[in-house]
């Protein structure tokens, strides 16, 4: 019940989060959840954060094939999360900062693949987002720098203390 509580928890605060940052595009706290998640309580957490936050979120901003795509760009997020979460970088406030920074590009780029059913030339289309991306990436680094760090403390407290886990 702990899980699913603190999993739904995190979840509508992504939602709540994309929801009232929808009018600067690209400047949500979804990626920095899912990497924190990710990070303090695993994989499959953050998996779930990616499933319940994109769709819940979606109902309001809209749906589309597109939300496929953004499932699976959080999905290789909270994949390349969990192995950062490995290092001895993960500790480093500002390290983490520019790593959520960086997980905005890679987003952009995975996203970017629904282009494909209608454009030729992905380059093109992918440098046409790249504003978005950047936009995604500079709020990354900025909502990870300011809460990244209380919230990597508080779920891993909640993880060692009800999971036995690091």
């Amino acid at each position: 019940m702990r899980e699913i509580a603190i999993v739904a928890l995190l979840s509508a605060a992504s939602t709540a989060g994309r929801l009232a940052l929808a009018a600067m595009p690209g400047v949500q706290p979804t990626t920095v959840i899912v990497i924190i998640t990710t990070m303090s309580l695993g994989l499959k957490q953050g998996i779930f954060v990616v499933i319940i936050s994109t769709l819940l979120s979606n109902v309001y901003l809209g749906h589309g094939p597109w939300t496929l795509f953004q499932i699976l760009a959080w999905t290789v997020v909270a994949v390349i999360s969990h192995f950062y979460g490995r290092s001895q970088f993960r500790e480093n406030l500002f390290i983490s900062s520019l790593f959520a920074g960086l997980t905005g590009i890679i987003y952009g780029m995975v996203v970017s693949i629904y282009g494909l059913q209608f454009h030729s030339n992905i380059i093109a289309y992918y440098l046409m987002g790249l504003p978005h991306d950047i936009s995604h990436a500079i709020g990354n680094f900025v909502i990870y720098l300011v809460l990244g760090g209380r919230l990597h403390q508080l779920l891993n407290e909640f993880a060692q203390k009800y999971f036995c886990r690091n």
